[in-house]
């Protein structure tokens, strides 16, 4: 053995750990502790199986607003009675009503809230990603929504009308909504211009 290798050799005992007396490794409670489930700035209702069917968002009240404005204007339509023609009320009165509860059903149900852990996303090999506020691993779809402080899954837009995100959870109800609301105001528009043709007939008569 040549002088150049003793020496390394010296070196690699002098450096040898003693772990004879070594003392077991402590993790910061960030690791040991279970963690928290987070619900952001939303209010979780009516829990099944651990998860929330209602979920109230922090713009709950425009969602309020706009809902009684929504009740307001149906039930105005109703009690004016716009018309005498027995269709007309009855049409009026479900598409009101088909209205305030579209919109009710997406201010209240879950749009997704995604704030567990999930062991399937790795095993079913789905692209994933790391919040860094939840301080979990998330799937692709799922965005974090600054104004609820939660993540979404299949994140579509935070909407303050209906006081929270439109996600996974509430995005059919969402786009139905939408539908019944194009009809809702298309429908009382022509009520209006009808019964503003109506007026103007009766003056002209009278005249």
């Amino acid at each position: 053995m040549n002088q150049k290798e003793r020496h390394s050799k010296e070196e690699d005992d002098d450096f040898t750990l003693d772990i004879s007396n070594a003392e077991p490794l402590e993790l910061d409670d960030q690791y040991t502790k279970s963690k928290s489930i987070g619900w952001g700035r939303c209010h979780p209702m009516m829990f099944r199986k651990g998860i929330p069917a209602i979920i109230i968002g922090p713009h709950w009240p425009l969602f309020i607003f706009a809902f009684l404005l929504f009740f307001l204007m149906g039930g105005l339509f109703i009690f004016l009675r716009i018309s005498d023609d027995p269709f007309i009320f009855y049409s009026t009165l479900i598409i009101s009503i088909n209205q305030c509860i579209s919109y009710l059903i997406v201010g209240l149900i879950n749009p997704g809230v995604a704030n567990i852990e999930r062991n399937d996303l790795e095993k079913n090999s789905q692209k994933t990603w790391y919040c860094k506020v939840c301080k979990l691993i998330q799937a692709k779809e799922t965005q974090h929504c600054q104004d609820c402080d939660v993540c979404i899954q299949e994140f579509d837009h935070h909407c303050p009308w209906t006081g929270k995100c439109i996600g996974k959870g509430n995005i059919k109800q969402f786009y139905y909504f939408i539908i019944s609301t194009a009809i809702f105001m298309i429908f009382n528009l022509v009520l209006i211009l009808v019964k503003i043709k109506e007026q103007e007939s009766k003056i002209q008569k009278q005249q």
